[in-house]
């Protein structure tokens, strides 16, 4: 498997892996209208948008030549005081699940905010995600409950948090 940077040319086939993983996660979950409304030309703009801003990074894991999974992260947005980091986006296809990819692309992404002096972070998911124990085996603390607006309905998230990113140093699940 191979983790590399994001680059513009993968907008499509980030897209596609997060439309799949949406539509598979979150069936029963999520509206079904605003599942299968998802658009990968649509999700594709805002991808190639956010890489030109520079606002987000971008790994992506290719097996065989294939996109089967990516992450992106950044700074953390809400403006707390003491995680400075923050995982946007972690999507894996579900073949490709339970095989390390989500721990590699963790990696990448944490060496990456190493480089730029964070070494804290948090993560907001949804509490009905049925793979959201990810983040307890790799060392993810749970900070707390919340609630969010999402497709006209209010949604309960876990958020989980490294202190010290340096937990997540043994990543071999």
């Amino acid at each position: 498997m191979l983790i590399r940077t994001c680059r513009k040319t993968d907008a499509h086939s980030v897209s596609r892996v997060y439309v799949q993983t949406w539509q598979d996660t979150y069936l029963g979950i999520l509206p079904f209208g605003y599942l299968y409304s998802m658009s990968v030309a649509r999700l594709q703009r805002g991808l190639i948008d956010g890489l030109k801003s520079r606002q987000m990074i971008s790994y992506v894991a290719e097996e065989a030549g294939q996109l089967v999974g990516f992450i992106s992260g950044g700074y953390e947005r809400s403006g707390g005081q003491i995680y400075s980091g923050e995982i946007y986006e972690l999507y894996v296809l579900k073949d490709h699940q339970r095989q390390g990819v989500g721990s590699e692309l963790v990696s990448a992404l944490v060496a990456q905010f190493n480089h730029f002096g964070i070494y804290s972070m948090l993560v907001q998911v949804l509490d009905a995600n049925p793979y959201r124990r990810f983040y307890e085996k790799i060392n993810g603390v749970y900070l707390r409950n919340g609630r969010i607006p999402f497709a006209g309905e209010v949604l309960d998230v876990a958020v989980y948090g490294w202190i010290d990113t340096g937990l997540i140093d043994d990543l071999t699940l």
